[in-house]
């Protein structure tokens, strides 16, 4: 009787293995070379890195391809260095608006001339320009002037490279539909990623023939909720934008969550760790989605993946 339950126990396993596995994801935006997948937290290692384990969980659940997030000229760099080691890993090369005042500290051209080459030079494996944007929240980080110049500035390499934006906007609405009113024949297209703002925001960059990137960040309030339900499915990507922004309990969205994983407060092999965020999260934040949309989540994650293959990866 032990053994066939014990078979019966496999045999489930594998079913929903290959249940979870119908599903195709892209992550549009994951920091992957966040040092706390390698167990360091401010400069001190808390616990064994588990980098590969992180991957595999997402690959279990689904993710077919993951867009390592450029912050900047270094971070580029280093996403691109990442994105080099798999066949599910691509990359962006831009600069966040919060670190745009690395334009001037290095010089505007040189730094302008790293980021175009880094881009140019790595077609197929760098997919967009980004992250850039606004950022009003953060403006002790870079002033608005200086955000507004180089978000502008960026739509130069967009338009020399042919690829689509991975794009921030953080309380600055008017402000960042105002500049891309003015670029938006610069570039191919682009989505705006952890999209929170209103219904009315979302139908601006609708308007601009502009995807969003919804995550855990997305999905905090019965307001998120709502204005991510007045986005056409057909205009919709997903993320996780880990190892932040996950679906947390607090979170409106959290009680539609069907697929948790093994997690602990202290790290431990083969276990998620609680507050750190993962790709193989993002089945988690389209459970949110489909569930509140009223939709099949299949049908929802398989339009999803196609306006993401669309957006960027149609070339390859």
């Amino acid at each position: 009787m032990g053994s066939l339950t014990a078979a019966c126990t496999v045999l489930f396993r594998s079913f929903a293995q290959a249940a979870m596995t119908q599903h195709r994801f892209i992550d549009i935006g994951v920091n992957l070379t966040d040092p706390m997948f390698r167990g360091l937290y401010r400069g001190k290692q808390k616990h064994d890195d588990d980098f590969d384990q992180v991957v595999d969980r997402a690959v279990r659940v689904g993710v077919q391809k993951f867009m390592i997030t450029g912050g900047s000229l270094d971070d580029s760099k280093e996403a691109l260095k990442l994105a080099e080691t798999r066949g599910e890993f691509c990359s962006t090369v831009g600069c966040h608006p919060t670190r745009c005042s690395e334009f001037e500290q290095i010089g505007a051209d040189r730094y302008f001339s790293g980021l175009r080459e880094l881009a140019a030079s790595h077609r197929g494996k760098v997919v967009a320009i980004g992250e850039c944007g606004l950022d009003f929240d953060r403006l002790e980080f870079c002033p608005k002037e200086t955000q507004l110049k180089y978000f502008e500035k960026q739509f130069d390499l967009a338009e020399e490279t042919k690829l689509p934006m991975f794009l921030h906007c953080r309380n600055s609405h008017q402000e960042f539909i105002d500049i891309m009113k003015r670029n938006r024949d610069r570039c191919v297209g682009g989505v705006v990623h952890s999209f929170d703002g209103s219904a009315e925001d979302a139908a601006a960059l609708i308007d601009l023939d502009l995807y969003i990137g919804i995550n855990g960040c997305s999905l905090k309030t019965e307001t998120n909720i709502e204005a991510m339900k007045s986005i056409p499915t057909e205009r919709l990507m997903i993320e996780t934008d880990a190892p932040w922004c996950g679906v947390k309990n607090t979170h409106a969205g959290s009680r539609h969550i069907k697929t948790t994983f093994p997690t602990k407060k202290k790290w431990e092999a083969g276990h998620c760790l609680k507050d750190r965020n993962e790709p193989c999260h993002i089945i988690q934040v389209a459970e949110v989605m489909a569930a509140a949309r009223e939709e099949n989540l299949l049908e929802m994650a398989d339009t999803i993946y196609h306006n993401t293959i669309k957006l960027f990866f149609s070339s390859s």
